[in-house]
């Protein structure tokens, strides 16, 4: 039971893990790989891929280092950490970004995600997270004030 906690709770950090990356790595120093993301695509793959490759590498990484040497904590955290990799990559590759078209799911929650993720590409800014999206009220008026000066 202790290693299903340890892995949910890895889990969950992710979006945090991801948001702070997304808004300090990606859209700052990270740039230079993560426009490729915020502009029209070219093949099947672009260079903001290299982010996904970097988490799973460590989630691996962490998993075979847990696995050698019987500590099971860390195994759990990063089977955590593979998991959200995975739902972010169906949810945001797949479903929002329609890396491939079979996903015609119109499940409310996963509609206000593309919607908010929308806005991101939009602006730019807020909201980073994923399936934590934060779209205040004040988010929202500052992007309709900037569209009003625009």
């Amino acid at each position: 039971m202790r290693l299903v906690i340890i892995g949910v709770l890895a889990f969950l950090l992710m979006e945090f893990v991801s948001y702070l990356a997304h808004r300090f790595i990606y859209h700052k120093i990270g740039w230079v790989f993560h426009k490729s993301h915020h502009s029209k695509r070219e093949g099947p793959f672009e260079l903001n891929d290299i982010f996904p490759m970097i988490f799973a590498s460590i989630s691996i990484g962490l998993m075979l280092w847990g696995l050698g040497s019987n500590y099971y904590e860390i195994v759990a955290a990063s089977v955590g950490i593979s998991s959200y990799g995975i739902l972010y990559f169906v949810v945001h590759d797949l479903y929002i970004h329609r890396r491939i078209k079979a996903l015609p799911l119109r499940i409310p929650f996963l509609l206000e995600i593309k919607k908010a993720h929308a806005i991101h590409h939009k602006y730019g800014g807020e909201p980073y997270g994923l399936l934590m999206f934060f779209t205040s009220e004040e988010v929202k008026e500052q992007q309709v004030s900037h569209e009003t000066v625009v």
